[in-house]
């Protein structure tokens, strides 16, 4: 929920090129809704990016679904000068192994990545990109 409501910091976090599409995108599919978490469209990548959050350690079937909703919007909504779409997960924690194996036969436009509850300390941050510009 913190997240969608700076949702404006998120985009511009995220990086130049990405237009806000929906929350909760809802579809249909074998007569049941599916919701995707956020839906970016990138300009420059042209293509759809899904974004699935999820607020507990990795699993498999995070996975699973975050698939899914790309495999559709491939079939569905891809218009014919648009790039494959790409889908993000998003999760508290993961287990590089686990991730290793779920990803081992799995479409190489999915992404599972880490973020922080709450942000390190200003001092932290600060440290960081001085050592950043450093190397």
């Amino acid at each position: 929920q913190a997240l969608i409501n700076h949702l404006h910091q998120f985009i511009i976090e995220l990086g130049n090129g990405f237009c806000f599409e929906a929350r909760q995108k809802r579809f249909l599919i074998d007569d049941e809704y599916y919701f995707a978490d956020l839906v970016f469209y990138h300009r420059i990548l042209k293509c759809h990016v899904i974004v699935e959050l999820k607020v507990d350690q990795f699993k498999h079937e995070h996975l699973s679904q975050l698939n899914t909703y790309v495999s559709y919007f491939r079939e569905e909504v891809k218009q014919p000068n648009d790039n494959l779409p790409i889908g993000i997960l998003l999760c508290t924690e993961k287990g590089n192994k686990l991730v290793e194996y779920a990803f081992s036969v799995m479409d190489e436009k999915l992404f599972v990545s880490k973020y922080l509850v709450q942000l390190p300390s200003k001092t932290v941050l600060e440290n960081f990109i001085i050592n950043e510009i450093k190397n």
